[in-house]
């Protein structure tokens, strides 16, 4: 075996699985940089700069006829934000909130079926807990649908159907 190409990820923990989609390889960082990269060459495609950490694999879906793109990629940002960008070029399709709780974090991988997307929600609040203002078990964790062509919520459905408060 000999190193082919050589990839410098920015800060110093990248943690989503890459993702291989025709000749493209795509890269997520917890600095928030997503990647598409020339899976012979290494040279970036383009790059795009989320507002939060990117724990979770890239998505990639051909598109319907009449979309913004031809291919989509989605990915998901820890402190709750979805993204659809064009495959090509990085350029943005939509974004959306899927969970605003203050303690969200979006690490699970994207499942893409038929052009939805299934996000995984959960949350950091077994570590917010040790903080004494904290209001704890208001996250209730679960999974969202979202139309990737649209970018619009089709359900959420929460594990815990009520928030429990500690005590209560």
């Amino acid at each position: 075996l000999k190193v082919k190409w050589v990839f410098a990820y920015p800060g110093n923990v990248a943690d989503g699985q890459p993702t291989v989609y025709g000749d493209r390889l795509f890269l997520t960082s917890r600095a928030g940089r997503v990647f598409s990269l020339d899976t012979r060459t290494g040279c970036t495609y383009w790059s795009f700069d989320a507002e939060g950490g990117v724990r979770t694999p890239v998505v990639v879906d051909t598109l319907p006829k009449g979309a913004a793109a031809k291919y989509a990629a989605y990915f998901a940002t820890e402190n709750g934000w979805l993204h659809a960008v064009d495959a090509e070029t990085g350029k943005t399709l939509w974004t959306m909130r899927v969970e605003d709780h203050p303690v969200t974090r979006l690490t699970g991988a994207i499942t893409l079926y038929k052009h939805r997307l299934y996000v995984p929600l959960a949350s950091l609040e077994e570590i917010s807990v040790r903080n004494p203002s904290y209001t704890c078990c208001t996250f209730r964790g679960g999974v969202a649908a979202v139309d990737g062509v649209s970018g619009k919520l089709v359900w959420k459905s929460h594990t815990v159907p009520e928030p429990k408060r500690l005590g209560t």
